[in-house]
């Protein structure tokens, strides 16, 4: 059974993040209390992770919820075991005040509505959709497995609950909690559980009433980012580099002959090559549409091949490189349709490295781009400094609240950024629905990378926040889950809720770090929306972890 206790109402009332990170709470020893203001609101913790409990100030689809994490214990050699304890705050709102659509009787939250498993969002079972992160290795777990759905928390009551995963074989990590925030903790063997005040005989019997799942792996931390003007995307996985090339931009109609717009994104490629000096191995591989006949699209993707590679081997040295070039006609679309879109994004150059090296770069810092306001094209949407926020209409067809959307920094650890959105729909709006103003909407038919397979696991996920870099657009930082081969974002996967006024909610995202001091996250505008989407904040800090 999960522990429940009922803390009366002058511990919890009124305080705020400030305060709470302060303060010692009665269920903390002083070791832990001092430990958990590094880490509280959701920034991530110290270079050297403590081995205490920490705690998260969590704001949970407008719940406002204390979250204390504990150390992770390595159970055996193929189980690690996560606690976390959740305490409702006594004057938290009605549960069916913040969630209109709810049918849940009482003044009860259940968390299983957001950590629980959605169709596809994440393999583990009961409450599971806490993820673990080594940020310094590039490596992301999901849960094997989680505690049964609870039946609710009232206002300041306590529950503990147990999260499983694979084995977690590095000394620190960071805890991805939902709607909470990030938090860095230390990776124990079984025999400090006690002294952790973790019960792993209590946790094993919680565990055990549902089925482990069967990936327990670590799965690489990928890249993507899209050109602003969409001809060029790139994505680096943990063995190699694709650039994807508009062929409309590359090519004339029928042509193999460059055109204007190739010089760009060939200069994308460049900067890739550069990043390896060490060279490797280079395919560029041309594709059609299915317009023409068989023959006729073989022979043209053949040539735009290999007039990338002349132009590239122009453009940079190429000695370092084993080079192959080859065309598919129209025998790999990327999207199996015939509607215009489709066989536009058909119509492609695909510039494939595999570094002799591999594509981790361990230690090293990524060189910035440029983020000057004055170089960026305007905001589709309302824009301001990060700490100051925006206010948008947030326009379903439920609701039709105003929400103001902050981000007052993002932690850099290793070769990533992490922050911690918070989204307040004003009082004076009924309610508002969050996924217009966070999801990606130009893929609501896939992920962001335009996969089928993954449109269910980010329907509603906040893959929307993006990064400006340069010319570049910079995507949340994701990885492919195996079981639908679709990749995942390190998101939030679920803000679906009408939200009503005066409700907060936080947003977790981790990005690829694109260098330098400062930040510029931008929300682009869907093509098909009927009402402003877009929203841009500036000059956000980074602050070192």
């Amino acid at each position: 059974m999960r522990r429940r206790v009922f803390l009366s109402g002058a511990i919890l009332t009124g305080v705020g993040l400030p305060l709470l990170a302060g303060c010692k709470l009665p269920w903390e020893s002083k070791r832990q209390a001092s430990s958990t203001s590094a880490s509280a609101g959701g920034a991530a913790g110290a270079p050297a992770a403590p081995q205490g409990w920490q705690q998260l100030d969590g704001h949970i689809a407008g719940h406002h919820i204390i979250v204390n994490v504990s150390p992770i214990i390595r159970k055996d050699e193929s189980t690690s075991i996560l606690a976390l304890e959740l305490f409702r705050a006594s004057d938290d709102k009605n549960r069916t005040e913040n969630k209109p659509t709810s049918s849940t009787p009482e003044n009860k939250f259940t968390i299983v509505d957001y950590w629980g498993s959605r169709a596809n969002l994440q393999p583990g079972n009961g409450v599971s959709a806490v993820r673990i992160m080594d940020l310094q290795a590039g490596r992301v777990w999901n849960s094997i497995n989680g505690s049964k759905a609870d039946p609710g928390i009232a206002p300041g009551e306590k529950i503990t609950y147990y999260v499983a995963f694979g084995k977690i074989d590095s000394e620190q990590v960071t805890v991805f909690v939902p709607m909470a925030g990030f938090v860095t903790v230390s990776v124990l063997e079984a025999g400090s559980a006690q002294q952790a005040k973790i019960d792993l005989s209590a946790a094993q019997t919680e565990l055990d009433t549902l089925p482990n799942t069967t990936l327990a792996a670590s799965a690489p931390i990928e890249r993507y980012t899209r050109s602003l003007d969409d001809s060029t995307s790139t994505h680096t996985g943990g063995k190699d580099i694709t650039v994807t090339l508009a062929s409309d931009v590359t090519f004339a109609s029928d042509s193999a002959d460059l055109a204007p717009g190739a010089e760009t994104q060939l200069q994308t490629v460049v900067g890739q090559l550069a990043q390896y000096p060490d060279g490797g191995t280079l395919t560029i591989v041309g594709h059609t549409d299915d317009v023409q006949d068989d023959a006729y699209n073989q022979t043209l993707s053949e040539k735009r091949a290999n007039a990338v590679k002349t132009r590239l081997g122009q453009l940079t040295k190429l000695d370092k490189w084993q080079t192959s070039v080859s065309g598919k006609g129209e025998s790999q679309p990327k999207i199996k349709d015939t509607s215009d879109e489709a066989r536009a994004a058909n119509r492609r150059v695909e510039i494939t490295l595999t570094p002799t090296s591999g594509t981790t770069k361990k230690g090293s810092s990524p060189t910035p781009n440029s983020n000057d306001a004055s170089t960026l094209p305007a905001s589709e949407g309302p824009s301001a400094k990060g700490s100051d926020g925006v206010t948008v209409t947030a326009k379903s067809a439920n609701s039709n609240g105003e929400v103001t959307i902050t981000l007052d920094h993002v932690t850099r650890q290793g070769g990533y950024l992490v922050g911690t959105l918070t989204c307040t729909v004003k009082p004076s709006s009924h309610s508002a629905n969050l996924t217009v103003l966070l999801t990606d909407l130009e893929n609501r038919s896939g992920n962001q990378r335009d996969e089928d397979t993954g449109s269910t696991a980010t329907f509603m996920a906040t893959d929307g926040l993006t990064l400006i870099s340069g010319n570049e657009r910079v995507f949340p930082a994701d990885y492919e889950q195996a079981d639908i081969k679709a990749h995942i974002p390190l998101t939030e996967l679920y803000v679906g809720d009408e939200l009503l006024g005066g409700t907060v909610t936080a947003v977790g995202v981790v990005w690829p770090d694109p260098g330098g001091d400062t930040v510029t996250l931008d929300h682009p505008q869907s093509k098909d929306s009927y009402s402003t989407t877009a929203f841009r904040l500036t000059d956000i800090p980074v602050k070192n972890s």
